[in-house]
């Protein structure tokens, strides 16, 4: 079922190259574009499934499957299904690297029980609801009281796979999450591809990407579902945009972009922004450069935005509910340190540096910063130079800032570009080493020793990618959460620990953060989701209490008091994990110990 399921989560991208699709290219490009077109596709349905009042059933879903296979079929018998005669050795090289990263990144979650980190809480709990609701909500009841405005493609996409393998949430989310992080790589052999135009450069940047740098695969530590699916569409749409704009573009480019462009939109809301900064630059680059026919320019250059408009058009009543919903700051505006000395504040760059590095990607990001010069000396492919400093200097820790992203937004999506930069860099090297010793293999020969260098150096740091502190849940929670699901009510309300997280919002400490998404149960701090409502009375009330419960360290009158104002009946505490633990609620008159295993205890208030 698991694999019937991900070949149905490419059937709508695959409908799409059945008719669309171009059958002399590079089927590693392809493969891309059939996943980045199904994960629009699943994304922009969903949109307007919700904006009709639909439901997804399952008759409607068999439906649907059904009618994508017969328009496949359709599409093959009309256009047949050819591929380049030559290199079919390549192409299953390349299937065989992607499986085999498919099956590292697999690797990589091995020890995790329930998804890192505080997002995945919520991301477990919104596609729970969908599932239930039929389709995207228009809140989260009867979670949260909380309206429903976050960008949802991997969770929309989640819930069709979740639906069709039967898995749990929690496994879908890792199983899938993990391979799509893995199709990243795909879709940096995309955009290389559109801009070298050559497989190798193309290809050393997808495997380092895969193999060398700690981005992407330390999204899985943080639970960043959400931006792995925008870091798919967004390197496809830029290679779609600059397709366009060569000669003789295919007939389906305007409307291949329109739909990629509207999954980013959908999908990740940084992965938006960087999309329209690649969009304006490459606006300006190619007007400017040919500002002497201004008319001829205009008339070739006119694809891209109608394209662009196009995915704005699709996304745009979701956008107009973000905007409506929305809360956050928007603007530009400059940090600089009052005093002259905190420039070079330690504490400011090593928090970069960590993002960053290690040791083995500053190295990597030294490289691509001399083939980014080398390629702005040569004037060579200027677009992407200019968005590419744009992203580095985006993501100094004193400088312009785009509000409401922070400058570690883009440190952390910095490994694309440093990639494919690498890429080129050591793709013209060996060209100038070919040149210079007559030997035709050398260039090939140094992108393989790059690769394996760099993959060598950053080998120990990926075997274990998962940092232990963005692990919540243990063995013993898990076994606890069960219990709960099993032996509470469900209008049960538990006490946790807390601590402080971002923007005066407070998170469960352990496995007790997972109440709420996992069994339904009402916790404390019902995940940092509840920051997101425009209910301020609301969130100053969750606030306040999981800023007290982070003080709370025994049964005292402060505990009582907020026990009462949250009509809490049950505890949950984990030895070792928060203010509060056993010790501190022995003998504690109104309390009922009434579960433990090793580490986990829960008690039961008295009536």
């Amino acid at each position: 079922m698991t694999l019937l399921a991900f070949l149905a989560l490419l059937l709508p991208g695959f409908a799409w190259w059945a008719w669309l699709g171009r059958r002399g290219q590079d089927p590693i490009i392809s493969l891309a574009q059939i996943l980045g077109i199904s994960l629009a596709v699943i994304t922009v349905l969903a949109e307007v499934v919700f904006l009709f009042n639909g439901r997804f059933t399952s008759p409607s879903i068999g439906m649907l499957l059904s009618a994508l296979l017969v328009i496949s079929s359709l599409g093959l018998m009309k256009k047949g299904l050819r591929f380049p005669n030559k290199n079919h050795l390549l192409t299953s090289i390349g299937l065989a690297l992607f499986s085999g990263v498919i099956a590292w990144r697999l690797f990589q979650a091995r020890d995790l029980l329930l998804p890192s980190w505080v997002d995945s809480q919520h991301h477990y709990l919104i596609i729970k609801v969908i599932l239930e609701n039929g389709g995207l909500p228009a809140d989260l009841s009867p979670y949260l009281p909380v309206p429903f405005f976050y960008h949802y493609g991997f969770h929309a996409v989640t819930a069709f796979f979740t639906g069709l393998s039967g898995l749990p949430i929690g496994g879908s989310m890792l199983l899938l999450g993990q391979v799509l992080n893995a199709a990243i790589g795909l879709s940096i052999y995309a955009l290389g591809r559109a801009l070298w135009r050559d497989w190798r450069p193309a290809a050393l940047a997808a495997l380092l990407a895969s193999f060398a740098t700690r981005m992407p695969a330390y999204y899985l530590s943080w639970g960043r579902y959400t931006l792995i699916i925008g870091l798919i569409l967004l390197p496809l749409a830029m290679a779609k945009a600059l397709e366009l704009l060569r000669e003789s573009p295919p007939k389906s480019g305007v409307f291949t972009l329109g739909l990629l462009t509207a999954g980013v939109l959908l999908s990740h809301y940084f992965a938006a922004l960087l999309l329209a900064i690649f969009l304006v630059v490459l606006a300006l680059v190619y007007l400017i450069r040919r500002w002497n026919v201004p008319l001829s320019a205009i008339l070739v250059f006119y694809r891209v935005p109608l394209g662009a408009l196009l995915g704005l058009l699709l996304a745009g009543p979701w956008l107009l509910r973000l905007a409506a919903y929305s809360k956050a700051s928007r603007g530009i505006e400059m940090v600089i340190p009052q005093a002259f000395e905190a420039i070079f504040e330690i504490s400011r760059w090593e928090y970069l540096g960590s993002l960053v590095g290690p040791a083995s990607n500053i190295a990597l990001l030294t490289l691509a910063g001399v083939g980014l010069l080398w390629a702005i000396i040569r004037q060579t492919t200027l677009t992407f130079s200019a968005w590419s400093l744009l992203l580095g200097v985006l993501s100094l820790p004193i400088g312009l800032t785009l509000r409401p992203f922070r400058p570690d937004h883009f440190a952390i999506v910095l490994f694309l570009p440093i990639v494919l930069w690498v890429g080129w860099l050591s793709w013209q090297v060996g060209n100038l080493l070919k040149m210079m010793f007559n030997k035709p293999w050398l260039a090939e020969l140094l992108l393989l020793t790059v690769l394996l260098a760099f993959t060598a150096w950053s080998f120990p740091l990926s075997l274990n990618i998962v940092n232990p502190v963005t692990t919540l849940v243990s063995e013993d929670d898990l076994e606890a959460l069960n219990w709960i699901n099993e032996n509470t009510p469900e209008d049960a309300r538990f006490f946790i620990n807390t601590t402080y997280w971002l923007n005066n919002v407070y998170r469960g400490v352990d496995g007790g953060g997972w109440l709420l998404p996992y069994t339904g149960r009402w916790a404390l701090v019902p995940t940092v989701f509840y920051g997101f409502s425009p209910d301020q009375a609301y969130r100053q009330q969750l606030q306040d209490w999981g800023e007290r419960a982070s003080q709370i360290t025994t049964c005292s009158e402060d505990f009582w008091t907020l026990v009462a104002e949250a009509e809490l009946n049950w505890v949950y505490i984990r030895e070792g994990s928060g203010n509060i633990q056993p010790s501190g609620l022995e003998d504690c008159p109104g309390l009922s110990h009434i579960y433990a295993n090793d580490t986990v205890w829960l008690y039961k208030m008295q009536d």
